[in-house]
């Protein structure tokens, strides 16, 4: 009866292709109802330059378009980052079999 009142987990709402954005685009929401659904899903579209090309035609805003790259960025900082120095790695050699007390020192065993 103690756990009773931890929080439920919801569904993570699917994320958006870029089918969907141009259809919310064409069926006239707003730029910042996009993005706001965007950021709501956790979506990160890989946008290449022919890609944002074909948005852009199909009349997707440069608001948008900008969100998009945005997303992808940081997407790849946040997993080049989550990579090298994710709690308890380091470098990408595997765990540390140090305790991870300090800050990362160089070599293999400076973690």
């Amino acid at each position: 009866m103690a756990l009773a009142g931890c929080a439920t987990l919801e569904p993570h709402p699917n994320p958006l292709t870029a089918d969907d954005v141009i259809a919310r685009t064409q069926s006239g929401a707003s730029s910042r109802e996009i993005i706001d659904e965007l950021f709501r899903t956790s979506t990160v579209i890989p946008v290449s330059a022919a890609e944002i090309v074909r948005l852009h035609e199909a009349g997707v805003t440069n608001e948008v378009l900008d969100y998009l790259q945005y997303a992808q960025l940081q997407e790849i900082r946040w997993r080049d980052q989550s990579y090298w120095y994710g709690y308890g790695f380091y470098r990408g050699f595997g765990p540390c079999p140090f305790p991870t007390r300090r800050p990362y020192r160089g070599g293999p065993w400076g973690c």
